[in-house]
């Protein structure tokens, strides 16, 4: 049985039977299927959001808000007004320096203002 949320171009599916969410993109006069898993980041810019995969980057016309507002908030967290992360994908925070490190890719910084927010929420998720 699945569940879909739509939202015009940009829409997530949600398998009942797993726990595996899909998200469809409009994607160069296509849509694209990614799993939700398999997003490291989300980074805005302006009106567009370019969504970082294991393999891919994907430029979508919707604004960060809008994939904040469809994505799990105990998995993905903003981390900065233009970075959203999926703590599946993070292997360090550094407080201190104000950086989050991936397996893969350059390090993020993470604002000040959701510094806090950000170290709790991580405790929470590696604890889980």
């Amino acid at each position: 049985m699945n569940q879909l949320l739509n939202t015009s171009n940009c829409s997530i599916r949600k398998t009942l039977d797993s726990k595996s969410k899909l998200i469809k993109l409009h994607y160069s006069n296509r849509f694209v299927t990614i799993p939700v898993e398999k997003i490291i980041r989300l980074e805005g810019d302006c009106n567009y959001t370019v969504v970082h995969t294991q393999n891919n980057q994907y430029v979508s016309s919707r604004t960060l808000k809008h994939f904040e507002d469809i994505l799990d908030d105990n998995i993905f967290v903003r981390v900065h007004k233009s970075h959203i992360v999926n703590m599946l994908h993070i292997k360090d925070l550094q407080p201190a320096c104000f950086e989050i490190k991936f397996e893969k890719g350059n390090p993020i910084e993470v604002s000040r203002r959701k510094l806090k927010e950000v170290v709790k929420k991580f405790a929470i998720y590696r604890f889980k």
